[in-house]
């Protein structure tokens, strides 16, 4: 344990020249900004906008974690070819110290970006039929069901670069958002990047319900994400304890 937090407050240090931060704050802030703005005039009713937004929220997600799972990854190439990933005792140790912070930052951005657009739509524009609570739920249930791409993510940042990780993450968002459609009525539960639109569409139309429609899949998608999220969890770490660092030519 003293190790992990040694090397995690080393991670927390790093931050201070990385552009993470800033993209963690400064992104949320100006999508609520966005919407908040056109939501003023725009005729919708107030739950088709908040439904919008967290969507919205959702598709983003894939695209996010691809762009900073990349930064994280190449500020280590960059500092000596993953060398202060790959020299410590446990390799286990610098892996999750390097992913907690990317989790709490992704976290607080989603948090931001949840609970700053509610309060914006509630005190701001007077137009939310929601209270705080309901963003802050909101929140956790999109991060939630975007932990499984962090850990993809990160995998693919070390393994293939940063190039296959942006990539990556712009094909999933244009994928979710396919997947919102009726193409994904039956296969959404086998893609995570669909997992948090979806479960946050599904949620907004029932709530806490226990009468939620068997053919919207929710509890079956509830199970492949956690466990999913879990089984990736055990093969990025499996992975790394045997990798010995990406060559030149990868």
């Amino acid at each position: 344990m003293t190790s992990y937090l040694r090397s995690l407050m080393s991670e927390l240090i790093k931050l201070r020249r990385q552009p993470l931060l800033l993209v963690h704050v400064l992104t949320p802030l100006a999508v609520m900004g966005i919407f908040l703005a056109y939501f003023a005039y725009a005729p919708f009713s107030p739950v088709s906008k908040v439904e919008g937004y967290l969507q919205a929220v959702a598709l983003s997600f894939p695209m996010m974690v691809g762009i900073v799972c990349a930064i994280s990854a190449d500020q280590e190439a960059a500092a000596g070819q993953y060398q202060q990933l790959l020299t410590q005792p446990s390799r286990l140790i610098p892996l999750a110290s390097k992913l907690t912070p990317l989790l709490l930052l992704g976290f607080g951005s989603t948090l931001l970006a949840a609970v700053g657009f509610g309060t914006g739509f509630l005190y701001m524009l007077n137009q939310s039929p929601y209270t705080l609570r309901f963003y802050m739920e909101a929140a956790c249930i999109l991060f939630g069901s975007s932990v499984f791409l962090y850990a993809l993510h990160f995998f693919i940042s070390l393994r293939f670069g940063k190039g296959a990780s942006i990539g990556l993450g712009i094909f999933e968002s244009l994928a979710a958002a396919l997947l919102l459609t009726g193409l994904g009525d039956h296969n959404w539960i086998y893609i995570p990047c669909a997992w948090g639109g979806r479960m946050i569409t599904i949620w907004m139309l029932y709530g806490d319900s226990t009468e939620i429609p068997a053919e919207l899949l929710l509890r079956p998608g509830v199970f492949y994400c956690t466990v999913g999220t879990a089984a990736i969890m055990v093969l990025l770490g499996s992975w790394f304890w045997r990798w010995e660092g990406r060559k030149s030519f990868e």
